[in-house]
C-alpha cells in the first residue's frame, strides 16, 4: 500500500511538472480511435455521400500510429505529432462548416432550425475531432516522463531539483510551448475540457432527443454538463476551486461516461438480433463510443486539477 501511494505521489508530480507526455500521446490515441469510429459509423449511415466523409476516418490511422510512435520516440513527438494533429484539428473546422451547411441545405434551412439541428447532420461532432488535434499538440509540447524511477530517496531529491531547475526556466522564458512543457497550464486544460464538455453535452442533448428521451437515464449526460461546465470555468478563475472542486466534478463526469457506455452497449444488444447481427446494430443502433468523449472530458478535468496554473 505504502508502495502505491509512493507511485502515485510520483505521477502527480510529474504531472505538475508537466512530465507526462507519454501518456497524453496515449489518451490521443485513444480519442483518435473513438472519433474515427464514431466518424465512420455516422458517415455510413449517410452512404459517404460526400468525399469529405472519409477524411475524419482517414486521419485516424496517421493520429493513431503518430501518438503511438510518440510513445517510443521523442523525435516523432516532437515533429510528427503536432503537424498530424495540426491537420486533425482543421478537419474538425471544416466539418463543422460542412455540416452547418448541411442543415442549411434541409428543407426550410435553419427558418426551422428547431427540427433541422436535431435530425439533420450532428453539428458539433466534427469539433470533436478538433479536440483530438488539441490534445496531439498539447502532447508535443510536453516533457516525457522519467522511467525508470530511481530509488525513492534519490527520486524526491531528483524531484526537488526539477522543479527548482523548471522554475528558473519559466523564470527566463514565458512563452506557451516553455508553460506546457513545465506543468503550468492548468487555465488552459480546465477551459479544454469546459469546451469539450460543452460540445459532448450539446451533442448528447440532441442525439437524445431525437429519441425523445425515452428512457429517463438520457438526461444524466446532459445534466453532468452543468456542474462541470460551471466548475470548470471557476477553476480558470481560481486555484483552490481547481484543486478542491475540480477533481470530484471530473471523477462524476468520467463515471457518466463509463455508465453510459454500458447503456449503449445495452441497447444494441436489445435491438432485434443483438449482437448476432452487429454489424447492422452497431450502425443504426446508439452510437457505442460516444459516452466515452464525456469519459475523455472527465480525464482532462483531473488532469487540470493536477497542473499548475501560470502564475505558480
Amino acid at each position: 500500500m505504502e508502495s502505491l501511494l509512493s507511485e502515485v505521489e510520483v505521477a502527480r508530480r510529474e504531472i505538475r511538472e508537466g512530465r507526462f507526455q507519454r501518456s497524453m500521446a496515449l489518451v490521443t490515441a485513444f480519442a483518435a480511435i473513438v472519433s474515427g469510429f464514431e466518424a465512420y459509423m455516422q458517415h455510413q449511415r449517410g452512404a459517404f455521400a460526400n468525399r469529405w466523409m472519409w477524411t475524419p476516418v482517414g486521419l485516424t490511422v496517421p493520429v493513431g500510429l503518430a501518438a503511438a510512435g510518440a510513445l517510443f520516440s521523442k523525435r516523432i513527438a516532437r515533429s510528427f505529432l503536432p503537424v498530424i494533429s495540426l491537420v486533425s484539428l482543421l478537419d474538425g473546422a471544416i466539418g463543422f462548416g460542412l455540416h452547418v451547411r448541411g442543415i442549411q441545405r434541409l428543407p426550410g434551412g435553419f427558418k426551422i432550425g428547431q427540427y433541422n439541428v436535431v435530425m439533420g447532420p450532428p453539428v458539433f461532432a466534427p469539433l470533436l475531432l478538433s479536440i483530438v488535434g488539441i490534445l496531439g499538440l498539447t502532447a508535443s509540447f510536453l516533457r516525457r516522463e522519467i522511467l525508470p524511477y530511481p530509488p525513492p530517496k534519490r527520486r524526491a531529491l531528483a524531484g526537488a531539483l526539477g522543479a527548482l531547475a523548471a522554475r528558473r526556466r519559466s523564470a527566463e522564458a514565458a512563452d506557451l510551448e516553455n508553460d506546457v512543457a513545465h506543468g503550468r497550464f492548468q487555465q488552459g486544460m480546465a477551459l479544454s475540457a469546459v469546451f469539450l464538455c460543452l460540445l459532448s453535452g450539446g451533442e448528447v442533448y440532441f442525439e437524445h432527443l431525437r429519441g425523445s428521451f425515452n428512457q429517463r437515464f438520457m438526461w444524466i449526460p446532459a445534466w453532468a454538463t452543468l456542474p462541470m461546465v460551471g466548475v470548470g470555468l471557476a477553476a480558470v478563475g481560481s486555484g483552490w476551486v481547481a484543486r478542491a472542486l475540480l477533481p470530484f466534478v471530473s471523477v462524476g463526469t468520467f463515471l457518466v461516461g463509463l455508465l453510459g457506455f454500458t447503456l449503449h452497449l445495452r441497447g444494441i444488444k436489445r435491438m432485434p438480433g443483438g449482437f448476432s447481427n452487429l454489424q447492422f446494430n452497431i450502425t443504426l443502433g446508439p452510437p457505442l463510443f460516444a459516452p466515452l468523449l464525456f469519459s475523455a472530458v472527465g480525464l482532462l478535468g483531473t488532469l487540470a486539477s493536477l497542473l499548475r496554473r501560470r502564475q505558480d
